[in-house]
């Protein structure tokens, strides 16, 4: 470790650190130039989370070309997609969806009834193959999709990043909260539609060309964590409807016409 900060010419630090404590131990194991920067952007000036760290590049003079995140599949990646819908699903023909129902906090998740109705409608009207994404935090909202469903989706569980970067490459569509993966979903080019209710997606939105989000504003969101964990009434996820949804997916599949 020492070896690794101490040749270093700079050290770039996103860690949030009031205390200075690891801007101290960088120190003290030899870096020499430490440059610190909040990881957050402020929720007062609507920055997106992208312009907040090219903000960095900025100021650095380092040359960028873009600011729509792009990620590119290796073949090792996308030979494992191949295998693996292969394996899930019996009539390829069939258009795919990817659905996340969860995220990194259960305060940003859009009602699991909701995704329950429009996994439903995807599948009868749609006659579509779905995929339910889940991560170790979303293991409780998976198994309560399942007792809902009886079974009527795959499930595309714990896979590194890549690999599952390459089964939704394989999607029509992608259906998320505000959560990394659908980061992911929008930056390896796939139609993405983003449900957002508490969080600003002025901030926090996924980019792209073909990025729907939808967010019903209200006087009471964006919030606060604390906020968010004490709301009761989730008025907004309340307020969009699984009919909002089905709406945006019948725009999107006319993008294949």
């Amino acid at each position: 470790m020492f070896e690794k900060f101490g040749g270093a010419d700079i050290v770039f630090s996103f860690v949030v650190d009031k205390e200075k404590v690891l801007l101290k131990n960088l120190a003290a194991l030899g870096a020499k130039n430490i440059v610190q920067y909040d990881p957050f952007p402020s929720p007062e000036g609507n920055v997106h989370i992208i312009d907040h760290f090219l903000r960095l590049l900025d100021k650095f003079e380092i040359k960028y070309t873009d600011k729509i995140p792009k990620i590119y599949l290796n073949d090792e990646d996308t030979l494992f997609s191949d295998n693996f819908t292969k394996s899930s699903i019996k009539n390829s023909e069939k258009m795919s969806v990817a659905v996340h129902p969860g995220s990194g906090s259960k305060q940003k998740c859009w009602h699991i009834e909701y995704f329950a109705d429009l996994i439903t409608w995807l599948r009868d009207e749609m006659r579509a193959n779905v995929f339910v994404v889940s991560g170790p935090a979303d293991y409780k909202i998976v198994e309560r999709l399942k007792l809902k469903l009886k079974g009527s989706f795959f499930i595309v569980e714990n896979l590194a990043l890549p690999h599952l970067a390459a089964v939704i490459k394989r999607c029509n569509l992608f259906i998320g909260n505000d959560s990394g993966i659908t980061h992911l979903a929008s930056a390896v080019g796939v139609p993405t539609i983003a449900i957002f209710g508490p969080t600003n997606p002025a901030i926090w939105g996924p980019r792209g060309k073909m990025v729907k989000i939808i967010y019903k504003e209200l006087q009471c969101n964006p919030c606060e964590e604390v906020e968010r964990v004490n709301c009761v009434s989730k008025d907004c996820f309340i307020n969009i409807n699984v009919e909002d949804v089905i709406g945006e997916v019948k725009k999107v599949l006319n993008w294949y016409k």
